[in-house]
């Protein structure tokens, strides 16, 4: 009897190690891939995701609004027309003048355009901004100068 169970012991050990090899060479837990700019880690087992903000893992959340509702709306705030065939045109003739977009679907260019678009409009602006308030203070320590001489 002590036999056995010797050998149940061994069995079970053995397992354990042999199950702990397995989920950790063949079935990693977690993906990490490059999405653009970004570094995403998901956790295959749970499914949730974080991004990498500040050398730090954030936590993605789900957004649960109606998101094409909010949009509409503030379309019609803001007083944007809604894309239509103007924008296709503009897309085409984008892909044909420069053919290594082509391949890129118009959702996923539009994505790119604005993220890219949007990068340079704020650090233009905040390069713009800098610079004044920089020539500013220099144009302000100057009449000090000249008023104490």
């Amino acid at each position: 009897m002590a036999k056995e169970k010797s050998y149940f012991g061994i069995g079970l050990v053995v397992g354990i190690v042999f199950a702990f090899l397995f989920l950790y060479s063949f079935a990693p837990r977690y993906n990490t891939m490059k999405s653009g700019d970004i570094l995403i880690k998901q956790d295959k087992w749970s499914g949730q995701s974080w991004r990498m903000v500040d050398n730090q893992w954030k936590k993605i959340t789900e957004v649960s609004r109606d998101t094409e509702k909010i949009d509409k709306t503030l379309m019609k705030a803001l007083r944007v027309s809604s894309p239509g065939p103007k924008r296709s045109n503009a897309l085409s003739l984008l892909k044909s003048k420069y053919p290594s977009l082509k391949e890129i679907p118009d959702d996923e260019l539009l994505e790119r355009m604005k993220l890219v678009y949007s990068k340079q409009i704020l650090c233009n602006l905040y390069l713009n901004s800098f610079m004044n308030l920089e020539q500013a203070s220099q144009s302000n320590t100057g009449k000090r100068r000249d008023v104490r001489q």
